[in-house]
């Protein structure tokens, strides 16, 4: 009888904190990580009879400058060792920062590979005194190797498991610094196949946040619009009204949805946007505004970047916005 092949993850390096050590000018990456990381996950996966093999991304990214490309280009480079390395689950290191953001894209991205990928990183360097990087790498590689196949992405950090798509980061300090105030909807329809157009454009979807805030001004919404975004994510008050009796502000909101796509969220932790509730809100929804429903705005501006990465546009772009694809919302 033949033994079954041992199961085996793949630990995706690419940068944050983690693997930093403390220098006169402050944090900076530790040339000495790939050796300590390797020492950090045999530790971890010998006891479990788990085999390992360990990609680091060169340069790595400080995630506060993470971009438009970072998370595709992570989720690319995923795909490929996935492919060689058929491994039983993944394992991405990113710094905390933009943490929530890259994990919530890829969850559009990676939501079809069939493999259980998590997220996670740490808030303390690898060597610091009371450190987090091996809890949260032991917990995430723990996770990734039990998950079933058809496990949606997720964040292990500070002891938990996250749903990617409802996760933000609400810490700066503290150890367990990721929450999720939803669970993630049920019965999501799947991850959409990518349109032929998609392949025309070469650079990602740039999709930025709008705040509605008292002192905003007709003139502060177009100028979100003047950098030329593909999309924009409209933070409401409450459950989806802003500020629509201010001079040109209905105007200039009709202007910005005639030029890119607008998807309404809460600025709300919990509950979500309904367009229909409010006068204000009809308003938005006949302006052009998409009902973002109950959307985090990192999980809003993955899921609008990714649609648009993928080609989607007018009414198909609105229909998947509003559907629940991977658990992100309570959609159609």
């Amino acid at each position: 009888m033949t033994d079954s092949p041992r199961p085996s993850v793949l630990v995706f390096a690419t940068g944050g904190t983690i693997g930093m050590h403390a220098t006169d000018a402050g944090l900076a990456p530790d040339p000495a990580f790939p050796d300590v990381l390797d020492a950090l996950v045999a530790g971890i996966c010998v006891p479990l009879a788990v085999d390992w093999r360990i990609n680091h991304l060169q340069p790595p990214i400080d995630s506060a400058n993470a971009d438009a490309e970072t998370a595709p280009k992570i989720a690319r480079a995923v795909r490929a060792r996935a492919r060689t390395q058929r491994p039983r689950g993944i394992v991405i290191l990113h710094g905390t920062d933009t943490l929530a953001y890259t994990a919530a894209r890829l969850a559009f991205e990676l939501g079809d590979l069939g493999i259980p990928v998590v997220v996670t990183g740490s808030q303390l360097p690898h060597g610091a005194p009371g450190t987090d990087a091996g809890s949260n790498l032991s917990l995430a590689v723990r996770a990734a190797v039990r998950a079933a196949s058809t496990a949606p992405v997720s964040i292990a950090f500070g002891g938990a498991i996250l749903p990617a798509v409802r996760a933000e980061k609400h810490h700066t300090s503290a150890l367990g610094a990721f929450r999720a105030e939803a669970e993630l909807a049920p019965a999501p329809a799947g991850v959409p196949p990518r349109l032929p157009e998609s392949a025309v454009s070469l650079a990602p979807a740039r999709v930025l946040a709008f705040r509605f805030t008292p002192g905003v001004v007709a003139e502060d919404l177009r100028g979100a619009a003047l950098g030329r975004p593909a999309g924009l994510v409209l933070e409401c008050y409450g459950s989806g009204n802003g500020p629509m009796a201010r001079p040109g502000m209905l105007g200039a909101l009709r202007e910005v949805c005639d030029a890119l796509p607008v998807v309404a969220v809460s600025q709300c932790a919990q509950g979500g946007v309904d367009l229909e509730r409010y006068a204000v809100g009809r308003e938005l929804a006949a302006a052009g505004v998409i009902d973002g429903s109950d959307l985090t705005v990192e999980a809003a501006l993955a899921k609008l970047g990714f649609l648009l990465d993928a080609g989607y546009r007018g009414a198909e772009l609105r229909a998947l916005v509003e559907r629940n694809l991977v658990g992100e919302c309570l959609g159609a």
